[in-house]
């Protein structure tokens, strides 16, 4: 153990010299956010003036950021399939300089796969947040460079998938995103079960991961996506700790000695924080429809900091955890940013207000142009002039049968207002058919009773949106409704998503789902 430490400490602190140039091109660029942002769209344009893209919007006569927004109208992901297409088959120098290394599929919970064309210039974007991270990290937390860290990593595909036979589709594992060195450190520092793939099922996913964790009692980092996975897994355990300990004799070659200590703690949740001593941070979303399943979580591991992950999609990397007296600041060194207001004005990064929300645009270096990610941001204050975001929601998500239009973001405030003081374990709003009509369902976990008239004081926020009070007049929609869920509804929605197609680790939490009959997923009763 003494020699494995020592060379993770080596390894990490490697790392983190590695990461220090970025880190401090970002310290510096805090100050002056608006040049920053201005000086990158410079760059990028004259970089990219002669591609296709770049040719047929002018970019070599662009001189700024008003040029820029004059010239581009604003983008989603449907408006670059005929260049993808043709980046699919081969061709080159159609919305970069750059060849296009592979696509990344998205993963996201709202809308279908999309394929995001990742350059060498997107991916040293990506370092340019994730140095500055790895440095505040460990710094703030010294701790850390003598232990191992668990990544959450996505399963590699079953087999390699290409289009048209070209282009690779995914990288090989979650690494690729930390480039060449986080490759070679990854296996110095990091916790990684072998045999996972695509075709694991969730039972076999659980036990391989677990025993491969448990096995690592110099534990010091856990990053993850949604705190519900690492929960689940914990929960996991407690029930089936036999089968998890089976599977770790077979996996770890001289864990008897650890099995045995293991099975002296018993299967009880407060165990372990004696099963990892040196577990200093668990990194995971805690915001928006995170926010009750981080602070679940919690009660697993109380002496263990939890950090607010930055808002990171497979298209950007919008903000990081820079220091623990904000909220993560907005990557100004990564990408050019625009805000959206409410009322539809463009607003750069240096431009915005505290307390106010905004819908996310970002132009990358992997091509996309004034691309809206329809994230909301809730601004909370400033580190220089540069913003600290938090995340609020997914605009785009839209639940719509008969024109009500109930939009993720209004459902997160519309839950908020509802449930405020409450203990929920769970909370999502969904069409239900009933009897060949639908109402939307409130599936709801609580350890506080349920108040009669809830579904009553549902349906009344619900008709703050004029569309869905014209469907309940018009009798298209029946009243909303609330299900009283048991047993463990996370595990239950976890396990559909996976049905419906998205793989461990992407599954996030949602107040609102477009997708229907989750009565025939959740057991419990209506109220």
């Amino acid at each position: 153990m003494i020699v494995r430490n020592a060379k993770c400490k080596i390894a990490n602190t490697v790392w983190k010299a590695t990461c220090f140039p970025a880190y401090t091109r970002f310290r510096k660029a805090l100050s002056d956010c608006e040049k920053t942002q201005q000086d990158y769209l410079s760059r990028l344009l004259r970089y990219n003036d002669a591609c296709l893209y770049g040719r047929e919007h002018g970019f070599s006569a662009i001189r700024s950021a008003s040029g820029f927004q004059k010239n581009l109208p604003l983008t989603s992901y449907e408006d670059y399939l005929p260049y993808i297409e043709r980046i699919a088959q081969g061709e080159k120098l159609i919305l970069t300089k750059d060849d296009v290394l592979l696509f990344e599929p998205s993963s996201g919970t709202s809308s279908c796969r999309k394929l995001i064309p990742y350059t060498a210039r997107l991916k040293n974007e990506f370092q340019n947040g994730i140095g500055p991270w790895i440095v505040s990290l460990f710094s703030q937390f010294p701790e850390l460079s003598g232990g191992r860290a668990y990544w959450s990593i996505s399963p590699p595909n079953a087999e390699a998938e290409s289009t048209h036979g070209i282009m690779p589709v995914g990288f090989d594992s979650d690494w690729g995103y930390l480039g060449t060195l986080g490759k070679i450190f990854h296996s110095c520092i990091a916790v990684s079960p072998d045999g996972i793939t695509e075709k694991t099922d969730t039972a076999g996913f659980r036990n391989a991961t677990l025993a491969c964790l448990l096995a690592a009692k110099d534990l010091s980092l856990i990053s993850v996506w949604s705190p519900s996975f690492l929960r689940l897994m914990l929960d996991w355990y407690i029930r089936n700790a036999d089968e998890v300990l089976e599977a770790m004799m077979v996996s770890h070659d001289g864990s008897q000695k650890r099995v045995d200590n293991l099975r002296q703690l018993g299967c009880r949740r407060d165990i372990f924080e004696q099963v990892w001593p040196q577990l200093k941070v668990i990194s995971c979303w805690t915001d928006a429809a995170s926010k009750h399943e981080a602070e679940r979580l919690a009660e697993f591991l109380p002496s263990t900091h939890i950090q607010s992950k930055g808002l990171i999609s497979t298209e950007a990397f919008v903000s990081l955890p820079f220091s623990e007296n904000h909220d993560p600041v907005l990557a100004v060194t990564s990408h050019f940013f625009e805000f959206l207001t409410e009322g539809g004005d463009t607003l750069m990064a240096h431009e915005l207000e505290k307390d106010c929300e905004y819908s996310v645009v970002v132009t990358t270096g992997g091509g996309l142009y004034r691309y809206r990610l329809e994230d909301r941001i809730l601004v909370t204050g400033f580190v220089g002039n540069t913003p600290t975001i938090r995340f609020v929601g997914k605009s785009e998500l839209v639940s719509d049968r008969y024109g009500e239009k109930l939009n993720a973001v209004h459902i997160s405030e519309v839950l908020h207002s509802l449930l405020a003081n409450r203990n929920v374990d769970f909370a999502m709003l969904a069409p239900d058919n009933v009897k060949g009509s639908y109402a939307y369902t409130l599936y709801l976990q609580s350890r506080d009773q349920i108040p009669r008239g809830a579904s009553g004081q549902l349906d009344a926020l619900l008709q703050a949106n004029p569309n869905y009070r014209t469907c309940i007049a018009l009798g298209q929609l029946r009243p909303a409704r609330v299900f009283k869920v048991e047993g463990d509804a996370c595990a239950a929605y976890e396990a559909r998503c996976i049905e419906l197609g998205l793989r461990h680790g992407d599954v996030k939490a949602a107040a609102l789902s477009a997708v229907d009959n989750w009565t025939e997923v959740f057991h419990g009763k209506y109220m």
